[in-house]
């Protein structure tokens, strides 16, 4: 039965009011949903003031520490440069303020850091000096040595340099070292100089040596940083363990020529029977047995001022190794040739057998080959082509040099080839009738590299019996010819050998081929000195002068390095 109209509309409304005319429970959700998004929304708004406030108060809290940190790092170069110019200037007494903070103070400390010079393995200077240093909140600031340093240890930085300078071959170092009260409050300081300048190197002039300057320092990641940039990286290395940097600087350079037939530094040269002789000037660093063989003049007890070359070696040896586009040549089992004005790198050293001929063309410039062992040409010859112009094929060895029943070079042009070795390089020239060497072998040494009767590694293949025993150049090759020039150890030349210096020699230099930026850079000119400045708190009557400055408050000395592990 239809429904009327009305009946329809009623129950329609009793689905909307209810029985009792109430509001039915989804009206109830609907608002409560009301209510607790006004009240959400007022906490949301709530928390983001209370958290703009919290971010504010600590950006606030942030930037007035980094304002003081600023303050505190201005104050102190501020007090730096004052100690500076009283060091350095014409008055011998200056006043700073020194405004770090009220009811604050900065702390002077002896002994913080330590600066030791070396001129090769001797020891020129050595000087401990100290610091001032405020620390707040554990951030510290601290003047050293003419320096504004921030942080300690490895994370130091600098804020300002020290008057500590490299630059053009020269170092200069003048050093401020502050004494006298340990307490430095926020009111005026009063600065004074007890002295005058004292060198700390008794040397100027250092061209050829190398210089090691070692710095121990609380704040050694800030000596280092700077360091770096007066110099290069390569002349700096930090020993954290010690909290020391290590600067060195003299890059390796060889102030000689090939003026000379043979050159035995470290020992003798002995004539061994025979009708040995060698026809130009001999030096030793110690006796030649027979003068009456010599052509030219003979010097005794020569001084050796030569470059012996083992850390540049070494070094062209690990740098060849990390190249990856230097190509890689084993003589012996790739027999071809070396051209285009290459570098060739050889990891093993080579022999060269009879037939095994290597053929080096200067056709497009110098050849340069880097071997890391030893050399033995056992019948095989090296063959030079298109020499001229100051080209040359150049080796770098490692290991020994030995040769028999061999050529090597151009006759009669010596220039073209050039063996360059460590202080341990033993050479043996002989082995038959055919032993023919034209050109050059430099390596040099302070000491023989054999006792007496000690074998010649490099003579071994050739069986020469013990006429090399007890000598690290041997040459005794029949009736074969040696010409240029060898520098290198005690040499013994016997048998029918004629060893003759070619006169094409003597405006020749012996060459590293150094390239730029792979070693220390050169120094000439070395300039240490301290200067001591007293402080005091500014009207204090308290004594500040420090111990005089003077030989008796530097530790000079001229002894043996102690080499670093």
């Amino acid at each position: 039965m239809r429904r009327a109209p009305w009946e329809g509309g009623a129950s329609k409304h009793r689905e909307v009011t209810g029985e009792s005319g109430g509001r039915t429970s989804g009206a109830d959700d609907r608002g409560q949903s009301s209510v607790l998004a006004v009240a959400l929304l007022i906490g949301f708004v709530v928390l983001g003031m209370l958290s703009v406030a919290l971010v504010g108060s600590v950006t606030l809290d942030r930037a007035q520490d980094n304002a003081q940190n600023q303050r505190i790092e201005m104050v102190f170069v501020e007090f730096s440069q004052s100690v500076t110019s009283v060091a350095f200037g014409q008055g011998t007494t200056e006043r700073v303020d020194f405004d770090i903070r009220a009811n604050d103070a900065a702390v002077r400390h002896d002994e913080t850091g330590r600066i030791r010079v070396y001129t090769d393995d001797t020891l020129i200077a050595n000087r401990t000096f100290g610091s001032v240093e405020y620390t707040r909140e554990g951030s510290t600031v601290a003047y050293q040595a003419g320096g504004v340093w921030r942080g300690t240890g490895q994370d130091a930085t600098m804020v300002s340099p020290p008057p500590f300078e490299y630059a053009d071959g020269s170092l200069n170092a003048w050093i401020p070292l502050v004494t006298g009260e340990r307490t430095l409050t926020a009111s005026g300081i009063d600065l004074r100089r007890n002295g005058t300048g004292q060198a700390l190197d008794r040397q100027s002039v250092v061209q050829g040596q190398l210089v090691t300057v070692e710095i121990q320092s609380k704040y050694y990641g800030g000596w280092a940083d700077y360091l770096r940039q007066q110099t290069n990286d390569v002349s700096i290395t930090v020993d954290h363990e010690n909290e020391t940097v290590v600067m060195r600087l003299g890059e390796p350079a060889i102030d000689s020529t090939f003026s000379e037939g043979v050159y035995a530094t470290g020992g003798d040269v002995q004539f061994d029977g025979g009708s040995a002789v060698i026809d130009g000037d001999v030096s030793a660093g110690g006796n030649v047995s027979d003068h009456s063989r010599v052509t030219g003049n003979v010097t005794e007890g020569a001084t050796n001022d030569l470059r012996i070359l083992d850390d540049v070696i070494e070094k062209k040896v690990r740098d060849a190794e990390n190249d990856t586009t230097m190509p890689v040549m084993h003589p012996e089992v790739y027999g071809a040739s070396l051209s285009g004005g290459e570098t060739y790198y050889d990891d093993d050293g080579f022999v060269l057998e009879n037939g095994d001929d290597l053929t080096v063309d200067l056709s497009a410039g110098n050849v340069t080959m880097i071997v890391d062992g030893n050399i033995s040409l056992e019948g095989g010859n090296i063959e030079i082509e298109n020499g001229g112009d100051n080209r040359a094929f150049r080796i770098y060895s490692t290991g020994n040099f030995g040769m028999g029943n061999s050529q090597v070079g151009v006759v009669d042009e010596s220039q073209y080839f050039q063996l360059y070795g460590t202080s341990e390089m033993q050479v043996a020239i002989t082995g038959g009738s055919q032993a023919e060497l034209y050109g050059t072998i430099f390596a040099p040494r302070e000491e023989p590299v054999l006792g007496d009767n000690e074998s010649n590694a490099a003579a071994e293949p050739f069986g020469t019996g013990s006429k090399c025993d007890g000598w690290d150049t041997c040459i005794v090759a029949g009736s074969s010819e040696v010409s240029g020039a060898i520098i290198a150890g005690p040499t013994i030349v016997g048998q029918s050998t004629e060893v003759v210096y070619d006169q094409d020699l003597v405006d020749i230099q012996p060459s590293l081929q150094l390239e730029h930026g792979l070693y220390p850079p050169p120094i000439t000119y070395l300039h240490l000195s301290v200067y001591e400045i007293s402080v005091s708190q500014a009207g204090s009557n308290s004594s500040v002068a420090g111990p005089p400055v003077g030989p008796s408050s530097v530790e000079l000395a001229a002894e043996p390095r102690a080499r670093a592990a």
